[in-house]
Parts: C-alpha cells; sequence; structure tokens
C-alpha cells in the first residue's frame, strides 16, 4: 500500500490576505484553487464596497452552485453512457 504523501504547507494570498494552506493535493493545485477564488472574489467586489466576509460568502455560493450543476451534468453522462453501453451490449449477444 503506497504511503499518503504529506501535507505541505502552501502560502498563498487572496484579496491581499496571505493564507497557508496544508494540503495533500500538492503545491499547484493549492495555488490554482487560491486563484481560482480569489478571481471569483474580484469580480463579485469589483467597484463595490463590501465586506470581505461577505463577498467570501458569495464566493463560495457561486463555486458551491458551479460544482452542484458540474455534478448534476456527470452525473446525467453517466446514466447516459450506461443507457448506451447497456443497447450495445444487447446487440453484442444477439
Amino acid at each position: 500500500m503506497p504511503s499518503a504523501s504529506p501535507r505541505h504547507p502552501v502560502e498563498v494570498e487572496i484579496m491581499g490576505q496571505r493564507f497557508t494552506v496544508a494540503s495533500d493535493d500538492g503545491e499547484d493545485h493549492v495555488r490554482k484553487v487560491a486563484k481560482y477564488v480569489g478571481e471569483h472574489m474580484r469580480r463579485l467586489s469589483e467597484g463595490q464596497r463590501i465586506p470581505a466576509a461577505q463577498v467570501a460568502l458569495l464566493a463560495a455560493l457561486n463555486i458551491a452552485s458551479e460544482y452542484w450543476k458540474l455534478r448534476e451534468s456527470q452525473e446525467d453522462l453517466h446514466q447516459r453512457v450506461d443507457r448506451i453501453s447497456q443497447r450495445v451490449l444487447a446487440q453484442l449477444k444477439r
């Protein structure tokens, strides 16, 4: 059984604030995610004076909405693939 990769702290900056994030996903992944979150937050706060906590909450809601839409889309795709696979198998058994 391979050993789990150790958590390495990664320092990132989001909206001018520095955070240290420990993750098993690797530095590159953590930086990409932090950049994505930061971009979301910047778009939401652009030209507005909104408290950072509110911007973070709105960004979290938007990102969660994207996640759920993708998850539902993936489930639909899996169901379509299963139906097609069943038809192909049925044809092969003839």
